[in-house]
């Protein structure tokens, strides 16, 4: 774990973003210390009628306007400066890798519970290890 869940109207012109995420997983391993097995990164394509910021509707991504959102899951045991490091480094990576403006970015995080994830076929209990 961590789980990222990164949304995004489509850009003008399109582009991969596979080997963005990759890059994402590879520096999240290394600077984290996480082994890739447990560092999950998903993007979803908005559609523009699905999306309102400042009361306007676009149907590409925005630089200054739209931010990509960002939804970061991790457990609850990482401390205040292991989320803001983690953040910070999704933000620089992610604005580096694509057409994003750092700015234009917005991250939230969730912490996940022990007993509060299923994986790998059973409920994970971090506590007892």
């Amino acid at each position: 774990m961590p789980l990222i869940s990164i949304k995004a109207l489509p850009f003008d012109p399109q582009i991969e973003i596979d080997s963005a995420l990759k890059s994402l997983s590879e520096k999240i391993a290394i600077q984290c210390q996480i082994d890739r097995e447990h560092i999950m990164i998903t993007w979803e394509w908005l559609s523009y009628e699905h999306y309102v910021h400042h009361g306007a509707v676009v149907d590409k991504q925005q630089q200054g306007s739209h931010p990509v959102l960002i939804e970061l899951i991790a457990p609850n045991y990482y401390s205040h400066d292991n989320i803001k490091f983690l953040m910070e480094l999704i933000a620089t990576d992610i604005s580096s890798n694509l057409p994003i403006n750092r700015n234009n970015i917005f991250i939230s995080y969730t912490p996940a519970y022990s007993e509060g994830i299923y994986d790998q076929g059973h409920v994970v209990n971090w506590e007892d290890n």
